[in-house]
């Protein structure tokens, strides 16, 4: 088994900006995912720290992350299509340890699909690391009503060390002509457009 450390950077960036870098960039490859985010109506997964999300690319898994003290904790489950449906139209949850662990936190709540992830990733081998172009297209599901069209563009770079990865990004910014712009995490920036739609 291989350890090792790795450091993100990220700014957001234009959607002119990514057009640009995906054309600048021709060739590269690409990866798609569309993460589907569960809660209950109160939110209460949100309140104690909790997400539970099925992750459609090839397959389906689902996640059922918590946190702990300063950890988390992280159970994954293979999913079948069936499975994700039903979870979809009546809020089954299919794996007994998952079941047992969000009883005492949802207190008897139906969960419900809230948010549809679908990010698509640009790659490349960059500097000493790799450098990531995603366009993050947001799909909330409120009140029996699906809200879609919100869609933001980021860079991200991997290096193996804080303080060289931050020196190569600041050179990486400056070399692709990107005003940078702080990016926080993708849940995160879906919660701030959650919170203006409801």
């Amino acid at each position: 088994m291989q350890k090792g450390t790795e450091v993100g950077f990220k700014s957001l960036i234009t959607e002119a900006e990514y057009d640009r870098l995906i054309n600048q960039f021709k060739g590269s490859k690409f990866d798609f995912q569309t993460n589907h985010y569960f809660d209950t109506p109160r939110f209460s997964l949100k309140g104690y720290s909790t997400s539970l999300r099925v992750r459609e690319r090839d397959n389906l898994e689902i996640t059922l992350k918590r946190k702990k003290g300063y950890s988390i904790n992280v159970n994954t489950f293979p999913l079948s299509q069936e499975q994700f449906e039903d979870m979809i139209e009546t809020g089954a949850i299919p794996f007994p340890e998952i079941q047992n662990a969000l009883s005492p936190l949802i207190n008897g709540q139906r969960v419900f699909r809230f948010l549809s992830l679908a990010t698509k990733r640009m790659y490349l081998p960059y500097k000493n690391g790799i450098l990531f172009i995603d366009k993050s297209d947001y799909t909330f599901y409120i009140d029996g009503k699906t809200y879609s069209g919100y869609f933001d563009h980021e860079i991200e770079y991997i290096a193996q060390s804080y303080y060289q990865g931050k020196k190569e990004f600041v050179e990486i910014i400056s070399e692709l002509n990107i005003k940078y712009t702080k990016a926080d995490k993708k849940i995160k920036r879906a919660y701030s457009i959650l919170k203006r739609l409801r």
